[in-house]
Order: C-alpha cells, then sequence, then structure tokens
C-alpha cells in the first residue's frame, strides 16, 4: 500500500483528490493521507491538513506526492524546494481520461478526466493536462507545461518548459511554445511563440507588457 497525499489544498487540488479517490475505487494501492500546502488550511480540512513544505521536508517514511499545482512556474519552485529522499512525485491519471498507444508521461504529471491523447505524445516531468484538453499525434510536452480545461493541441505541438495553455485555447498543427511562455484563453496560435511572450486573440498576437 502507498501512502500519497496532495501538495496543494486549492480548487485544482481538490480537483486532483478526486482522480486519487477514483482511481482507489479501481483497486490502485493508494492510502489517501491528506493535504499539504504552505498556507495553513487547518481550519479548512481539520486533520487531514498536514502542514507546510517544512513537515514534508521532515516526514520520516516513503511518501508519494500528487502536485496539485496549476501554474508551471509555481510547480518548479515547489519541486526545488523539496529535498526529502523519501518523497516521490506520483503521476495521477484519471480513469477517465481518453488514451490511446505510444504515450509516454513523466513523474509528477497530471492528466484530468476526458483529456483525449492520440498516439506517439511524450508528456514530460510535472506536466499539467486539465480537463477535456485534446492531444494530437506527436505532441511533445515539455517539463512543467501546463494545458488548461478545453485547450486543443494539434498535431506535432511542442511545448518548451513551463509553457502554458489557456482555457479553450488551439494551437494549430506543427506550432511551438518556447519556454515560459503563455497563449491566453481562447486564443489561436498559428506560428511560433517565443520565449517569455504572452499571445492572445484569434489569431494570437503578442502583447508587450
Amino acid at each position: 500500500m502507498t501512502e500519497i497525499a496532495v501538495y496543494g489544498a486549492g480548487g485544482f487540488g481538490r480537483e486532483v483528490n478526486l482522480i486519487v479517490q477514483q482511481l482507489i475505487k479501481k483497486g490502485y494501492p493508494y492510502h489517501f493521507l491528506g493535504f499539504f500546502d504552505d498556507e495553513d488550511k487547518s481550519s479548512e480540512f481539520g486533520k487531514s491538513y498536514l502542514g507546510g513544505t517544512e513537515k514534508l521536508n521532515n516526514w520520516d517514511r516513503p511518501i508519494s506526492i500528487a502536485l496539485a499545482i496549476g501554474d508551471g512556474k509555481t510547480r518548479k519552485k515547489v519541486v526545488d524546494k523539496i529535498t526529502n529522499p523519501y518523497v516521490e512525485f506520483s503521476k495521477v491519471v484519471s480513469p477517465y481520461a481518453i488514451f490511446n498507444d505510444l504515450i509516454k508521461i513523466g513523474k509528477g504529471s497530471i492528466i484530468c478526466a476526458g483529456v483525449n491523447l492520440t498516439t506517439n505524445i511524450e508528456v514530460g516531468e510535472f506536466v499539467v493536462i486539465n480537463l477535456n484538453a485534446t492531444i494530437g499525434h506527436d505532441c511533445q510536452l515539455g517539463n512543467f507545461s501546463s494545458v488548461m480545461p478545453g485547450a486543443n493541441l494539434a498535431g506535432d505541438v511542442k511545448l518548451k518548459e513551463c509553457a502554458f495553455v489557456g482555457s479553450g485555447a488551439n494551437i494549430l498543427n506543427g506550432v511551438e511554445m518556447a519556454e515560459n511562455s503563455i497563449l491566453g484563453a481562447g486564443g489561436v496560435l498559428t506560428k511560433n511563440l517565443e520565449a517569455h511572450k504572452t499571445a492572445i486573440g484569434v489569431p494570437a498576437k503578442i502583447i508587450e507588457k
């Protein structure tokens, strides 16, 4: 039996816990412990609130962590703070996601319900693919990238580290988003997006901050 906890006690954390509970019902050998969060959530979760990063770094036995944080750059900062060798990061995949063949998923990644992954797809480490997103053939999703609910990636799309695809956005075939780039909600990306740039609209255009 694997002891598992969710890091992140917000709304997304509750959604990830729902996936964990669904997996338990389907026979996965998990024992759910509760939530870690650096914000004190004891008034909301009671004994299910286990503490923050310091408590996790002092955990004295093996524990599996589902990292439920929507923003990739924040996920990366949390991972860098966790130094306890007893901590293992779980990939948590909804039993209601749709998989086909040749799908690779790295540690710490979260795949939510309704996600459809077609074929020959590489999902890196600590990636979030949220509700009902569609990932087409030959896509590569870099570490800490994020695909929000209802987004659609056509074939051969590449997301580099910490790229963020907003809710309901679309990326056309063969387009690449560089590291730390952002495509706003509902946007349609028709050409490559440079690092640290934000694009919005249809077709998506870069906005200057």
